[in-house]
């Protein structure tokens, strides 16, 4: 081999296979389901609250996941502008329709 074609050194002709590490898993806290009058639900701890950047009277997302289901704040901003969508798809379907073609 030329110096041009010389591999640095620690590189190697077998490729090495890509390993994806798992995502980390849950702190193992526990969380109680309780009556909340005819319904069940769960009380959320202050910190969780904080890292889902929700409070009263705001909504979540469950998403399914590999290994159960995850709670996602949901995002005021996107769903106001979302209501505004469809507000103007609704006003105007019958031209965009006819964009659309």
């Amino acid at each position: 081999m030329t110096d041009q074609t010389k591999k640095p050194k620690g590189v190697r002709d077998v490729e090495t296979p890509f390993v994806h590490e798992a995502p980390a898993k849950p702190s193992g806290r526990t969380l109680k389901v309780r009556r909340i009058g005819n319904s069940l639900g769960v009380v959320l701890p202050k910190d969780v609250l904080a890292k889902l950047r929700v409070s009263e009277g705001d909504e979540l997302s469950v998403s399914d996941t590999p290994d159960g289901v995850a709670l996602t704040g949901g995002d005021a901003e996107f769903a106001r502008q979302m209501e505004i969508m469809r507000d103007i798809m609704r006003r105007y379907r019958n031209t965009l329709r006819e964009l659309a073609k």
